[in-house]
């Protein structure tokens, strides 16, 4: 492979002066910046072996989208994980946020302004015409740079790029701002608070403190990508560009970043970028794709050894022999489903009933019955591969009848038959009657409750979201179902943006207590360790033994894989695969392979 060094050679400072506008008066700003080398590339040799394959499936029929801000095709990210450097990286074994191409970054006292130094030899790259033993070399067009960086984060922010979530952004100053417009001008572009101060150091101005923004710098839509792809005719930069990735099937020299490179303008192989800088975990160099039009050609490819690991969630496996049912596993994703109660209502106004009737649900019973155990019972918030999330069974109340019937005992009620009857609202699938049903059950059986208690009312899931709104009077119900997703891989998009009383919708009408000021604490907490010792004592404090009980965490749903005994890797369950992760035991692969023939 090739790697990168740097030689050191005599480049004056560049002098700018700039003009900002702050509060109607005009300051005038002179900086002096210090350019960085351009780093000599010194070869070193190739390896004379047969590659390290990967071979993977995407079922579909048409080439994905990987514009790093205009796409939420799972495929299409999984590939911009691979091609594209992201500031940061979300780590997938440890929940932690790794350097990429910001190799340090800190963040200012009153936790607003983050300055990141970055790498400098990561380079924009395509193929080059030649090979070594194989290996197609890659071609260093330049540097990746922080001003990469400024045109991406504007680019997300512009509404007209339609980037999905950008709302995400808006921690950014002025974002929100320029996404408010139909067309940003220069102006509204220039004022969000992103900079770059020189080539390798980038300046991110936030409007609040926010620690959780290091997760987010992790996202796809973070991505750099060089202006230069943008430009007009005329040599005028463009900040969105619908023909794109049009250009690049048509022969337009596609740039990259990442770990891999495309050696082909559909993107069916991959191979490792021979300029990548950062060890790779794993020890995969070449990554096939084939397209396949359904999951059943995909589980049969699988099958026949043709595929390493394959997502068998829509496929048939009615009839798998258990030779390929024993190599199923389940990646639970960051999907929740809850009940959420309505604090107003005259049945779960106290504490003690919420535990009751959240101890009385055997969520493990639950999910048997729906979904064949292939989810995830919770009894915390804050799902696995998240930030910040605790082991499953490491804080939290479970399954508890005892605890449920004494709780109900301690009530004001003294007993379920004496409640009122119970609104319970869901949506109008048959999934979710089943469900509300199996529970129902559940707390007759284990705190004594009538059937005839139960009103369940199903409603489309507009209605659902509109009579659980806060305002929304009379038409709430006293608990209803609900589901959260990650927006981004962090505890406060959970306990911060779900949960807070005054930051989150706040449907249960919860009023502010001690618990928030604590997500607030962590919210503003830069390290790590002291965050996630915020969490614990929050989870506890909402979903323990005396916990508050805002809602009732159920599962988190999965999806269903087939994997090769040769290959071991983190999945992902939020955002893309990292192949450079996957590592393939390529003797057993051959081994496993001449057998099937």
């Amino acid at each position: 492979m090739f790697s990168a060094c740097q030689d050191s050679q005599e480049v004056p400072p560049i002098v700018v002066t700039e003009v900002f506008t702050i509060a109607g008066e005009e300051l005038v700003v002179t900086r002096i910046l210090e350019p960085t080398p351009t780093p000599t590339l010194v070869p070193t040799p190739v390896e004379d072996d047969d590659p390290v394959v990967l071979d993977l499936s995407f079922v579909r029929e048409s080439v994905p989208n990987i514009d790093p801000q205009a796409t939420n095709d799972p495929d299409g990210i999984d590939l911009i994980e691979n091609l594209f450097v992201g500031l940061t990286r979300y780590n997938h074994e440890t929940n932690q946020v790794d350097p990429a191409l910001a190799r340090e970054w800190e963040v200012s006292d009153n936790g607003r302004t983050w300055t990141f130094q970055l790498r400098d030899d990561i380079f924009w790259v395509q193929p080059s015409g030649q090979t070594v033993n194989g290996y197609v070399i890659a071609e260093a067009v330049r540097p990746v740079v922080a001003s990469d960086m400024v045109f991406a984060i504007r680019r997300a922010c512009a509404r007209e790029t339609d980037t999905p979530d950008a709302f995400v952004l808006f921690l950014i100053e002025g974002c929100e701002q320029a996404h408010q417009q139909a067309n940003a001008t220069p102006a509204d572009l220039a004022n969000i608070g992103v900079q770059a101060l020189n080539d390798t150091t980038l300046q991110i101005s936030l409007n609040r403190p926010a620690a959780h923004f290091l997760t987010i710098t992790t996202l796809w839509y973070m991505r750099p990508l060089p202006p230069e792809l943008f430009e007009t005719e005329e040599g005028e930069e463009e900040i969105n560009s619908d023909n794109w990735q049009t250009a690049v099937q048509d022969g337009l020299p596609l740039l990259t970043s990442g770990p891999f490179m495309p050696l082909n303008a559909n993107f069916s192989t991959l191979q490792r970028n021979t300029l990548w800088p950062i060890p790779f975990q794993g020890n995969t160099e070449i990554v096939r794709i084939n397209y396949v039009d359904t999951d059943d050609i995909a589980l049969g490819l699988w099958e026949a050894k043709s595929l390493d690991v394959i997502d068998a969630t829509n496929a048939d496996l009615s009839n798998a022999p258990n030779s390929t049912l024993q190599q199923l596993q389940v990646v639970n994703q960051q999907t929740l489903l809850y009940l959420n109660f309505n604090f107003q209502s005259g049945v779960f106004r106290e504490p003690a009933v919420r535990r009751a009737f959240s101890a009385a649900i055997d969520r493990e019973a639950l999910v048997e019955e729906m979904y064949g155990g292939q989810a995830l019972p919770m009894r915390h918030l804050i799902p696995p591969g998240v930030f910040g999330a605790l082991a499953v069974d490491e804080v939290g109340l479970g399954y508890s009848p005892d605890f449920a019937r004494l709780q109900m005992a301690e009530s004001g009620f003294g007993s379920c038959r004496l409640m009122p009857d119970i609104r319970f609202m869901v949506s109008s699938s048959d999934l979710s009657l089943l469900q509300a049903e199996l529970i129902i059950q559940m707390w007759i059986k284990e705190l004594g409750c009538a059937e005839g208690q139960f009103q369940i009312e199903q409603v489309q899931f507009g209605t659902l979201l509109a009579n659980t709104r806060s305002d929304a009077g009379a038409a709430r119900p006293d608990i209803w179902e609900l589901a959260w997703a990650s927006y981004y891989p962090d505890a406060h998009n959970w306990l911060g943006d779900l949960v807070h009383c005054q930051e989150s919708e706040n449907r249960e009408i919860r009023p502010c207590s001690e618990v928030d000021a604590l997500i607030q604490q962590a919210a503003t907490t830069t390290d790590p360790a002291e965050r996630q010792k915020l969490y614990r004592q929050i989870e506890n404090m909402l979903f323990g033994d005396e916990g508050v009980f805002p809602l009732v965490p159920l599962y988190v749903r999965g999806n269903v894989t087939l994997v090769q005994n040769w290959l071991t890797y983190p999945p992902a369950r939020f955002g893309g695969e990292q192949y450079d992760s996957y590592i393939i035991d390529m003797d057993r692969k051959a081994l496993e392979r001449s057998r099937s023939q």
